[in-house]
């Protein structure tokens, strides 16, 4: 298991979602069990996951019916992509956004249209 490095993620709904809370590797999906929950019927029960390996973190896509995209590369199953400050995120149809500074994430949020 890896230890968390700072990161926020901000789904559709304007959460700010900080990565450091959880155990690596943080699982986005609609289910409860999720621990970077989305509310979405296009997002799978534990759609992607991000970890931490090679000094980044990575999202990894867990096998989705929807697919996972990042900054506008489709991975496919178990493939995983890199992660930069303001990469965009889709798990389905629900775009989020990774930072790995706070104050971006949060001002990110407001932006977000609810």
């Amino acid at each position: 298991m890896s230890e968390a490095h700072a990161a926020w993620v901000v789904t559709p709904d304007g959460t700010v979602w900080n990565l450091r809370k959880f155990e690596l590797p943080v699982r986005l999906g609609r289910s409860e069990d999720a621990d970077v929950v989305v509310k979405k019927d296009t997002v799978s029960r534990i759609h992607a996951m991000i970890d931490w390996h090679e000094d980044a973190h990575y999202v990894t896509d867990n096998k989705s019916e929807n697919h996972t995209w990042v900054d506008g590369i489709m991975l496919i199953a178990d493939q995983d992509a890199p992660l930069s400050d303001g990469s965009e995120i889709i798990i389905g149809t629900a775009k989020l956004r990774y930072f790995r500074d706070g104050v971006n994430a949060a001002n990110f949020a407001r932006s977000v249209e609810r």
